[in-house]
């Protein structure tokens, strides 16, 4: 049992490493919500709206961690700038 229980720690982490790694690059991110946009008009021609909702419902969720992302980074590139303009206002005094 010990060995079951090990090799599905590994799968589990292997699953949701490759998730993790592919919901933190943005192009990845604006690729599935392509998918899942396309997906869901291919639904609606076909006159499934149940499906159609389901895959506007996925998009949405990549939508929201795209732009969750875009502002981690834009906060993450703030503060790695230099306050440049703090020390130039010392050197006029």
């Amino acid at each position: 049992m010990k060995g079951n229980s090990g090799v599905y720690q590994l799968n589990s982490q292997r699953n949701s490493f490759s998730r993790n790694s592919a919901s933190k690059n943005p192009y990845n991110l604006e690729k599935i919500i392509e998918k899942y946009k396309n997906l869901a008009k291919e639904a609606l021609s076909g006159g499934d709206k149940i499906l159609y909702e389901s895959y506007l419902q996925h998009s949405d969720h990549f939508s929201r961690i795209l732009s969750e992302v875009n502002t981690l980074k834009a906060k993450n590139n703030i503060d790695d700038k230099p306050q440049a303009v703090e020390v130039s206002k010392n050197e006029n005094e």
